[in-house]
C-alpha cells in the first residue's frame, strides 16, 4: 500500500480525527524545522514623565528681550525668556539659508554671481560683482563668517532660481525642523524698514538651528573661525573672519586682536553659529557650545550691545553645563531590536534610530538604572515594509518612569511572502519547514508501518491462540467421546 493510500483511508475515518492529526501533523512540521508563526504584541500609549528637575529660578538674568537654553540633544528647555515671541532675527536668517542650500546644491558646483553688491543697502558684503565666479563653498563661507549679505542674495538666486522661489524654499525647510512661528521673506536678514513679516522665535531658531547642525558641512563651516576665497575672474584674494566672538576672539591670524584676554569673549567648547544685527532687530546671537557630550544651544535676541548678546550666551551656557548633562540612551544606525513581520518573505524586520535618542539629567544623576524598551507600531506589522518606515517607538526608563520616546524605522526592506506566509512562516523559513515536513512525514510513515506490523502481529498471535485453542478443546472431546 502507498503513502498516499494510506493517509488517505487514515484521514477517511473520521473528518474530526482528521483535522487534529492534520494539526498535529503541521505542528510537528514547525517544531521540527525551528520556525516560529510571526506575531506582535499590541501598542501601549505611553505617558512620558520629565527626565530631570528642571527649574530656572537661579538661571543668570537675560538681558535681551527673547531667549532660550536648550539641551541640543534632548531639546530639553533648560531655560526661556519670551521664547515663542515672534522677532525679526536679522542675519541668524543666514543659518537657515546655509541649511537649504547645502541640501539644494554641491559645495564645488560654480556660481556665476547674478547681482552684485549694493552698498546703498548698508548692510555688510564682500564686494561681488555681476559676473564673478565663485564656487558654493566659498559663497557659504563667505555668508556664515563675516555674513556677506550679498553672498545669501547670489546663493539664493542659484539655489531657488529667484529670491521668492528661495524664500519658499526656506519657509519649508523650517516647517520640516517645527519651527512653526517661522516666516522669511529674504535670505539675509537685512529688512527693509517696516517689514512685518520676516519673523521668527528664539525657539524656532533652536530648532533649526539642532537640524543645521546634523548637517558635517553646516557644522564645519560655523566652527571656522578664517577662512580665504582665492582670486577669482574679478577680484583678488579676499580673507575673511567669524563674527562669532565666541569662537574667534584672539584666535584670528587675518586680524591683529585688540582684545585684551580680561575683555576676551573667547568661550572654550563654542562649534558656532551665527550673529545678526540690525535697528529693528537689535543686537542677535545664536550659539552652540560643547562640554563633553553635552551639547547646548543658547540663542538671545534683541540684546541692547553686541557685547551683551555674547555675554548671555556665555552666562546661559555656564549655568546649563553646571547643572545638567546630556546622556546618550540609544544611538542612531545601530541595530536595536527585531520586529517580527506578518506575511512576509522575512520573519523579522531590524529596528534603527536615526538620530541618537539622549535624554537630560541633573548633574550628579546616576545613570545605572537607565534602560530601553521597543514596542512595535502595531499588533501586526504586515509586510510589504520598505527601508526607512517607521514601525515602532523605543522607550526610555529611569527607573520604572518612562522619561523619553522616539520613533524607529526599518533597517532593510521586507517584501511580501508566498502563501506559506499567511500561516506564520515566512519565505526565508520555507527551506526548514519543507525538511521539517518531509522528517514529519517519515516519521508518521514508519511510526504507522510500525503500529500495523504491531497489530498484524498481535492478530496473528490471536489466530495462533485461537487455533491452538480450538485444537486443544477438540483433542480433549476425542479424549473423552462420551463426555
Amino acid at each position: 500500500m502507498t503513502v498516499v493510500s494510506n493517509w488517505q483511508t487514515i484521514f477517511s475515518r473520521n473528518r474530526k480525527k482528521s483535522i487534529k492529526l492534520a494539526s498535529l501533523f503541521l505542528a510537528a512540521a514547525l517544531f521540527l524545522a525551528g520556525v516560529t508563526p510571526s506575531f506582535a504584541a499590541d501598542k501601549q500609549e505611553i505617558d512620558i514623565k520629565p527626565s530631570a528637575k528642571i527649574s530656572w529660578k537661579d538661571a543668570p538674568a537675560v538681558e535681551g528681550t527673547s531667549a532660550i537654553l536648550m539641551d541640543a540633544g534632548s531639546g530639553e528647555i533648560l531655560f526661556e525668556k519670551n521664547s515663542r515671541e515672534q522677532r525679526d532675527p536679522a542675519s541668524v536668517t543666514k543659518i537657515l539659508t546655509c541649511l537649504v542650500v547645502l541640501e539644494t546644491m554641491d559645495l564645488d558646483d560654480k556660481v556665476t554671481a547674478a547681482v552684485g553688491y549694493d552698498p546703498s543697502t548698508g548692510g555688510v558684503g564682500i564686494n561681488i560683482k555681476k559676473g564673478e565666479v565663485f564656487t558654493v563653498e566659498q559663497l557659504l563661507y563667505a555668508l556664515m563668517l563675516p555674513s556677506a549679505n550679498d553672498a545669501a542674495e547670489v546663493l539664493a538666486i542659484a539655489a531657488g532660481g529667484s529670491i521668492d522661489n528661495f524664500c519658499g524654499l526656506m519657509n519649508e525647510r523650517a516647517a520640516r525642523c517645527g519651527a512653526k512661528d517661522t516666516h522669511f521673506v529674504n535670505p539675509n536678514g537685512l529688512t527693509a524698514p517696516g517689514e512685518k513679516n520676516h519673523k521668527t522665535t528664539a525657539y524656532d531658531l533652536a530648532l533649526i538651528s539642532i537640524e543645521a547642525m546634523k548637517n558635517p558641512e553646516f557644522r564645519k563651516i560655523v566652527s571656522t573661525v578664517d577662512y580665504k576665497i582665492p582670486a577669482t575672474n574679478m577680484s583678488s584674494e579676499r580673507k575673511l573672519t567669524s563674527t562669532n566672538r565666541c569662537l574667534a576672539d584672539g584666535r584670528s591670524e587675518f586680524e591683529e586682536s585688540s582684545v585684551s584676554a580680561a575683555s576676551s569673549l573667547r568661550y572654550n567648547g563654542t562649534l558656532g553659529i551665527k550673529t545678526g544685527y540690525t535697528n529693528e532687530a537689535g543686537y542677535c546671537f545664536d550659539g552652540w557650545a560643547k562640554n563633553d557630550n553635552t551639547e547646548l544651544i543658547a540663542v538671545v535676541l534683541n540684546s541692547s550691545s553686541s557685547k551683551t548678546r555674547f555675554s548671555d550666551v556665555v552666562e546661559l551656557w555656564d549655568y546649563g553645563f553646571e547643572k545638567y548633562f546630556t546622556y546618550k540612551a540609544a544611538p542612531a544606525g545601530e541595530i536595536l531590536d527585531e520586529f517580527r513581520v506578518k506575511h512576509g518573505a522575512k520573519g523579522e524586520v531590524p529596528a534603527v534610530l536615526n538620530d541618537d535618542l539622549d535624554i537630560t539629567l541633573n548633574k550628579g544623576v546616576k545613570t545605572d538604572n537607565i534602560t530601553t524598551e521597543l514596542v512595535p507600531a502595531a499588533r501586526k506589522i504586515e509586510a510589504p515594509i520598505k527601508k526607512g518606515d517607521e514601525i515602532g517607538t523605543i522607550v526610555v526608563y529611569k527607573g520604572e518612569t518612562p522619561v523619553a520616546k522616539k520613533a524607529v524605522y526599518a533597517a532593510s526592506a521586507v517584501e511580501k511572502g508566498g502563501i506559506l506566509s499567511y500561516i506564520g512562516i515566512p519565505d526565508e523559513d520555507v527551506p526548514k519547514f519543507l525538511i521539517g515536513l518531509a522528517v514529519t512525514i517519515i516519521l508518521i510513515f514508519v511510526i504507522y508501518n510500525i503500529y500495523r506490523r504491531y497489530l498484524y502481529k498481535q492478530k496473528k498471535r490471536r489466530r495462533a491462540q485461537m487455533s491452538r485453542d480450538a485444537r486443544r478443546k477438540e483433542w480433549e472431546r476425542e479424549k473423552n467421546p462420551f463426555e
